[in-house]
């Protein structure tokens, strides 16, 4: 790809990410939101969550302990670390170097 096209691409996606970020506030600077914004804001990232567990293990077979055992103590990891210590920063990054090194060692 020449430079210049991949330069118009790059601010074009940036057009469109920083429209995408300004967006809501526009909409809503003069009004209180509606009832739908709060029943979205409420169960929309449970939903997500659900969805991106049942995603990443999808492939996971459990015919022997080497298969599953990295995914699901990473799980286990993010549930319980985020329970305590309510930092999903934390649970996600930790989840993630116990899986990396899991999968590396079994």
């Amino acid at each position: 790809m020449p430079v210049t096209k991949a330069v118009l691409v790059s601010l074009l996606i940036g057009l469109i990410v920083f429209g995408e970020r300004l967006f809501p506030f526009a909409v809503f600077s003069k009004r209180k939101p509606g009832n739908l914004i709060h029943i979205f804001e409420r169960y929309i990232p449970p939903l997500v969550m659900i969805g991106l567990l049942i995603y990443s293990l999808r492939d996971v077979r459990f015919s022997s302990l080497a298969q599953w055992i990295p995914q699901i103590s990473a799980i286990t990891f993010t549930i319980v670390t985020y329970l305590w210590k309510k930092n999903s920063l934390v649970s996600i990054f930790g989840a993630t170097i116990i899986y990396m090194i899991l999968i590396r060692i079994m």
